[in-house]
């Protein structure tokens, strides 16, 4: 009895062991931020009180993209998260709010300076977009998206840093 005992506990050992080794799937490969946009040509006061305005740079940056010129930009919210090696993250730019998610998840590295990532947009707890675009570290990619408030909102999605 006592063998199949020892056994036994050598092996609790092992599995014990086992669940507290380190999950290279949690490893921190960078940085992720999201920002929500609103946009429109008419009163921005119809995006809320909590709104903030652009810099220049950016404002620029949009009303030189065909789809996403407007005459106001504002910032609804942002939020930056860590990128996991192996793991699908979730960010949300309107905290507390989950009514707008990202879910984002590094798909290949293409380089030293850009990722292949799995995006999802979800609004209201359905998917709305899928994508699986190249990202380059500190350029911002811009998603169109639905119409809102007599504007439209706009996400953009960079890596903000890559370890």
């Amino acid at each position: 009895m006592i063998p199949s005992f020892h056994r036994f506990f050598g092996l609790a050992l092992l599995c014990l062991g086992l669940a507290h080794a380190k999950d290279p799937g949690l490893e921190q490969i960078g940085s992720f931020g999201v920002q929500l946009i609103y946009a429109t040509d008419g009163d921005v006061s119809a995006a809320g009180e909590q709104n903030k305005e652009l810099d220049k740079g950016q404002i620029e940056e949009l009303q030189n993209l065909k789809d996403l010129k407007f005459s106001h930009y504002r910032i609804l919210g942002r939020d930056e998260k860590a990128i996991l090696r192996g793991y699908e993250n979730w960010a949300t730019p309107l905290k507390p709010s989950k009514e707008i998610l990202i879910n984002f998840e590094p798909r290949q590295k293409i380089d030293e300076n850009r990722y292949q990532m799995l995006l999802e947009y979800w609004q209201g707890g359905r998917k709305i977009l899928t994508t699986d675009p190249i990202l380059t570290k500190g350029k911002s990619l811009y998603l169109r998206g639905p119409k809102w408030r007599k504007g439209r909102l706009i996400l953009e999605v960079k890596i903000l840093e890559l370890i």
